[in-house]
């Protein structure tokens, strides 16, 4: 994505216990907002445009909802439902840990899967592997904290209503996870936001669309 956004200022941020970044005793929404938040005050930012996928728009857009810092948002298929089987997962990650497998590269087709459908050339998904895989145990293992999953209902039609920077919602018209109605109803709960539906992508949609997405985040640069 970086490459294609030249000109721009990009600071690329791993969320607690996500990529590279440590994992914590914590992970509330709370956290993740004052995460946010504190790397703007250490980058020395009164205000940034944020783009978040999934989790990450979640989090931008409850830090947008309560300060005026956020200067837009570009919100990529973010869940907005809390479902039983969402709950069940939440209750199995408590305390649970990654497992360890003999080789790199059973781990690679594992997360070429769990990225399907969007198709990554194999430098492309070593570039994702770098950030995602590490060695442990005299094998590989996922660097993500699996506590993460074990986290609050997702809830986000409290706070909706109260974000008043740009915002932009993409979703994918295939994506499990923000379908095309779920996605209508957030961006109505956004007050001016605007909606697109990607047609032939799934959840991953920085992946599957990258120069859409880097042309929107132009936009809204340009705007802000």
């Amino acid at each position: 994505m970086t490459p294609l956004l030249d000109g721009l200022r990009v600071v690329a941020l791993d969320l607690r216990g996500h990529g590279l970044s440590a994992h914590r005793d914590s992970y509330r929404y709370g956290d993740y907002e004052a995460d946010l938040l504190a790397l703007l005050d250490g980058l020395g930012l009164d205000r940034a445009l944020v783009a978040g996928h999934s989790l990450g728009g979640y989090v931008a857009l409850r830090a947008a909802a309560g300060s005026d810092r956020i200067a837009g948002i570009l919100a990529l298929d973010v869940k907005s439902d809390w479902t039983e089987a969402d709950a069940a997962l939440a209750e199995r990650a408590r305390g649970a840990e990654q497992r360890v497998e003999s080789s790199r590269e059973a781990l690679l087709d594992r997360l070429a899967r769990g990225l399907a459908p969007a198709d990554l050339d194999a430098d492309e998904l070593d570039s994702v592997a770098d950030r995602a895989l590490e060695p442990a145990g005299g094998g590989w293992r996922f660097r993500w904290d699996r506590s993460v999953l074990a986290t609050e209902p997702v809830a986000p039609f409290g706070f909706l209503g109260k974000v008043r920077c740009a915002v932009r919602v993409i979703a994918g018209a295939e994506s499990p996870v923000m379908p095309p109605e779920a996605a209508r109803l957030f961006a109505a709960a956004i007050p001016g936001a605007t909606l697109e539906l990607l047609d032939g992508i799934g959840h991953h949609v920085e992946l599957e669309a990258p120069e859409v997405v880097a042309e929107r985040i132009r936009l809204l640069a340009a705007r802000a």
